[in-house]
């Protein structure tokens, strides 16, 4: 048995990694790949503290929210990317 408070500290390392990598890659693959990081640490925080807090719901009902909104930001920042990429040649940020 897996015991909650690892999904906490797991999710805060991988939070902290995020943030690094959000605050030290200029090329925008990168940066989308770490806000990517930031948002599914969030999900394991919030499915630990739900496990030590003993709610069964929120996380399914987050789990829906965080899947429907992980769909719309990856089309969204792709769709940035790819207008970007158009105007600049280039996926490194000045």
């Amino acid at each position: 048995m897996i015991l909650p408070y690892f999904g906490l500290v797991i999710g805060i390392i991988l939070g902290s990694i995020g943030v690094y990598g959000l605050l030290n890659s200029k090329n925008i693959v990168r940066i989308l790949l770490s806000s990517e990081i930031i948002f599914n640490s969030s999900i394991l925080l919030v499915f630990s503290a739900s496990a030590i807090l003993g709610k069964v719901y929120l996380p399914i009902i987050f789990s829906i929210f965080a899947v429907s909104m992980g769909l719309v930001e990856v089309v969204v920042a792709f769709a940035a990317i790819i207008l970007y990429y158009r105007n600049k040649n280039s996926l490194e940020v000045e």
